[in-house]
């Protein structure tokens, strides 16, 4: 196992030296599906960038969790009257098959196998998929059918690569309690190196930064797994839905407003403060823990969500702003993810 890994989402090229200057080590990096056609075939343009993305990263002495296999999501795009609706759109290529099916399962695993060998030393911890127990990211899969996604991507990297770390992030969703079944039982334990969690008390849930203490608790309880915090973060813009507005299922995306807050609000202090007071929390679970990924880097120009410029869902999450500059958050991260890590 690594040491700690303090890192942080990018999806995008972060100054190497803002992230040294923070205390990070580690970044969690997105990487598509790599071939068009057939496996071993020509490599897809998207790949190509990851590649080149994540071998600067480890060239530059910064660990590289590779988030891979995401079967697609829903994005809100608006229906006839206007309202934004989630719509599914499949990452995986046509080629696989049918989503979950056998031959998809078969075709995966070899993907994750070649994946394994391609970016040995340079990629040390996996995430199989994203958030496959909330229904935006697992598309037509059941839990079942998302589990055996994930041990099958997870297996085809460890034959490649047998140091390699990995996991899945589950979005804490009432069926990510069958995920944690399945996956930690006795006969995939081999493959599961930890318990992944997304959260984001505060705003897309309710809760404050303090609730992340017994959630590792409870997680490490129950699998018995080291616990990784894949994303967690505060947004720093956005209004607050009204109890009327939330209780009637308006997204994020439509209202710009925020179903639940703490403390200052989702504000740039507010942020800072959150991002404080969730390291102290987690100082008494430290010992639970084989490490966390902040939501993210940076702030977006438009929320990948619905594309729209300026809307809170996910354009205000970032440690630096939109021109790299740090943010009152990235100052807060530094100073609390130096002594917690230390």
């Amino acid at each position: 196992m690594p040491g700690f890994m303090n890192g942080v989402v990018t999806h995008q090229e972060a100054d190497l030296g803002l992230l040294r200057d923070a205390g990070i080590g580690w970044v969690r990096e997105g990487v598509p599906y790599p071939f068009a056609d057939h496996i071993g075939g020509k490599l897809t343009p998207g790949y190509v960038r990851a590649r080149a993305a994540i071998k600067r990263y480890a060239d530059g002495g910064i660990g590289v969790m590779a988030s891979a296999l995401q079967p697609g999501s829903a994005l809100r795009e608006p229906d006839a009257s206007g309202n934004l609706v989630l719509t599914w759109h499949n990452r995986c290529p046509a080629w696989y098959g049918e989503l979950g099916t056998e031959e998809f399962l078969r075709h995966l695993e070899a993907t994750a196998e070649w994946l394994g060998n391609d970016l040995r030393g340079l990629v040390r911890a996996w995430q199989i998929g994203n958030e496959l127990d909330h229904p935006q990211f697992a598309g037509s899969m059941n839990p079942r059918q998302a589990c055996n996604f994930i041990l099958r991507g997870a297996r085809g990297v460890k034959r490649a690569d047998p140091s390699a770390i990995v996991g899945h992030n589950m979005a804490g969703c009432d069926k990510a309690y069958f995920f944690y079944a399945y996956l930690f039982g006795p006969e995939h334990l081999h493959l599961m190196d930890y318990c992944g969690i997304d959260g984001y008390y505060g705003s897309w849930a309710p809760g404050s930064p303090e609730d992340w203490a017994g959630r590792v608790r409870e997680l490490h309880d129950l699998t018995g797994a080291p616990v990784v915090l894949n994303e967690w973060g505060f947004g720093s813009s956005g209004g607050v839905m009204s109890d009327e507005e939330r209780h009637s299922g308006v997204s994020v995306c439509q209202s710009r407003k925020w179903p639940y807050t703490w403390g200052k609000g989702h504000t740039p202090e507010g942020q800072a403060e959150f991002i404080t007071r969730a390291f102290a929390a987690l100082t008494a679970v430290r010992h639970s823990m084989l490490g966390q990924f902040y939501f993210r880097w940076a702030d977006q120009k438009t929320c990948w969500q619905c594309g729209q410029p300026g809307c809170p869902a996910e354009t205000a999450w970032g440690l630096v702003d939109l021109e790299g500059a740090p943010k009152p958050s990235y100052r807060a991260f530094r100073d609390a993810a130096r002594s917690f890590v230390h």
